[in-house]
């Protein structure tokens, strides 16, 4: 397996970790709007923890979206950063399959349970969301990286409820849309650990060079803009 360091910056929770898969070391910190002093910090706290430098890695993996404009962005950049100087590649890896992974971990062997949908805050109106299925090889994306508005979002036409498995802040933030009774995680979230098992079984075809770390904002417009001069996200 691969040695990787993992960063995630999607959502007010800013971590960051370490190891293989299998072995996984992490460190978290819940501070919004401080991820960009956090987590060069963090990073050099965990690594000299372990005894390992960024050469001493095989790639740097990190949380790519959707998410936080601003979160994705620090993301990004760090681990484009850190992989250029220690001439490393980069793995992206999807926050919303990380969040899904973290559910299913939380879950664990939740018997009757065979998928996740998560579902996080776009803003204006709108929900970032994707759903996965779970396995003895983990998770399946069924539909990855998805937008949608919350008035027109329907969890009962996309899966069956009572063997599904719910995340993600949306069903906090637009209460309309949670269906009663259905199993709500509501303490999961992406995190750094989950990226960096999730990239460590990742293909290397997967992998891609330190100036291919983009973020995947999916929305297509900048949330900087003007809401007048920005064009119909849906």
């Amino acid at each position: 397996m691969p040695l990787l360091l993992g960063i995630e910056t999607s959502t007010s929770r800013c971590s960051v970790a370490f190891g293989d898969g299998d072995t996984v070391q992490e460190l978290v910190d819940e501070r919004p709007r401080e991820h960009h002093a956090l987590i060069l910090p963090m990073v050099q706290e965990l690594l000299r923890g372990a005894g390992v430098s960024l050469r001493d890695l095989d790639a740097i993996a990190f949380g790519r979206g959707p998410g936080s404009f601003t979160g994705l962005r620090i993301a990004a950049s760090i681990t484009q950063g850190l992989a250029f100087g220690a001439g490393l590649p980069v793995i992206p890896v999807s926050s919303l399959r990380a969040l899904a992974a973290d559910a299913d971990a939380q879950a664990g062997a939740a018997r009757g349970l065979d998928h996740v949908l998560v579902a996080t805050d776009a803003h204006m109106g709108g929900i970032y969301w994707g759903l996965y299925r779970r396995g003895a090889q983990g998770l399946c994306a069924v539909r990855d990286d998805a937008l949608a508005h919350a008035d027109a979002f329907a969890a009962a036409q996309i899966c069956a409820l009572t063997s599904t498995i719910l995340a993600g802040d949306a069903w906090r933030v637009y209460p309309r849309i949670l269906p009663p009774q259905a199993p709500w995680l509501e303490s999961a979230a992406p995190t750094a650990r989950e990226v960096v098992r999730l990239a460590a079984r990742m293909e290397r075809s997967a992998w891609r060079s330190a100036e291919e770390a983009e973020p995947v904002y999916v929305r297509g417009a900048s949330v900087w803009k003007k809401i007048a001069e920005q064009p119909a996200p849906f």
